[in-house]
């Protein structure tokens, strides 16, 4: 129970790697608020006990909607921003519509829901925000143009965070993962997703990110054994 009575709140949180994030986080004695567009409530009550989640409407692309949620929240102590979806093709055939809602997504929605969490955060000088990216980040691979411009945003934008967080002894790591066997695979057929990730592997490594105060991990890459695919 090494986050016991934390309030941690993951967006994405209804499948792939944020749902395995949130069974983790109460595993651990979190009080967890899980976020995400297909969760009906639109209002939290008391948070959840320790060890125990509750599920919470959001849109992380709607400003005034995250500003809502995450006024529900006080005294936040985690977000991890796992929020994400996918359009894979070459850059030939590509449309302009999907590279927008990629980066509404990755980019503006992490920006949203980190900047009130920072808000929150750097008043109590206290706190954990940790971002799911992609290893597509920083490695070019095919038919990826759309996903990897708006993971390479969502970096950018997080290394900075880090150091505007770092003077509020709020942490921000950057969790940049190899191919992980989540539903955004299910319209790719073709590989081997039993090479890949599992996302409770990915949310064990978040949460031994989130268990160590002591220790300040701005970005770091966890792949598959296999390297990539």
């Amino acid at each position: 129970m090494r986050l016991h009575g934390k309030l941690a709140a993951v967006t994405g949180g209804s499948s792939g790697i944020g749902r395995a994030i949130v069974r983790a986080l109460a595993v651990e004695g979190a009080r967890v608020v899980s976020l995400a567009r297909r969760f009906e409530a639109t209002t939290l009550g008391a948070p959840p006990p320790p060890g125990h989640c509750r599920e919470l409407a959001l849109d992380v692309t709607d400003e005034a909607q995250v500003a809502a949620r995450f006024a529900q929240l006080p005294g936040l102590d985690v977000l991890v921003c796992a929020a994400g979806t996918g359009v894979f093709g070459p850059l030939h055939a590509a449309e302009a519509a999907d590279l927008r809602a990629l980066l509404d997504v990755h980019v503006v929605g992490t920006f949203l829901c980190a900047r009130q969490a920072l808000r929150e955060m750097r008043t109590r000088r206290r706190g954990h925000i940790v971002t799911i990216g992609s290893v597509a980040a920083q490695r070019p691979l095919a038919d990826n143009a759309l996903y990897a411009a708006a993971k390479a945003g969502q970096l950018g934008l997080t290394r900075v965070l880090a150091e505007e967080a770092r003077p509020y002894d709020v942490r921000v790591t950057a969790v940049l993962a190899g191919a992980t066997d989540t539903p955004i695979w299910d319209r790719r057929p073709g590989f081997d997703r039993a090479r890949m990730l599992q996302p409770d592997d990915v949310a064990g490594f978040v949460i031994a990110l989130l268990a160590r105060p002591a220790l300040a991990v701005d970005e770091v890459v966890v792949m598959p054994p296999g390297g990539v695919l």
